[in-house]
């Protein structure tokens, strides 16, 4: 399943992808969602059991990780999935199994943009390993 990108009332949330992926450590389908910097919250990705339950519980994810918190992400080379990106923070490594390339590309790029609070439309961003 593809992503897709929000051009409706809710992207005053700030979202800017949403979609069902596999969590790595479970294999489980979530419903994950990706959401830019707003006046209220930093830039994060959360995800929901399902995209009924995003809906109903919005606001009450399984789990939110800041995206300023991560002192790297990238896509990582799995021996069993070709397509992963690892989120990695001080406590610990999510990653995300994504169905094709196409669909991990255009996370990775958006995550690392969200990351260092960029929207340059230049060359696509590097992991950041700067300090906080």
């Amino acid at each position: 399943m593809t992503a897709s990108q929000t051009n409706d009332p809710k992207a005053n949330a700030g979202i800017v992808l949403q979609g069902y992926y596999r969590k790595l450590k479970t294999m489980k389908k979530k419903y994950f969602v990706l959401y830019s910097d707003t006046k209220e919250r930093s830039a994060r990705l959360e995800y929901y059991d399902s995209e009924k339950k995003f809906k109903t519980n919005f606001g009450h994810p399984k789990r939110t990780i800041v995206l300023r918190t991560c002192f790297n992400i990238n896509r990582r080379t799995d021996t069993k999935h070709k397509w992963v990106v690892a989120l990695y923070t001080k406590d610990d490594c999510f990653c995300i199994v994504f169905d094709a390339e196409q669909d991990l590309n255009m996370w990775l790029r958006n995550l690392l943009s969200l990351q260092r609070g960029d929207d340059s439309a230049g060359d696509p961003p590097r992991p950041n390993f700067g300090e906080f």
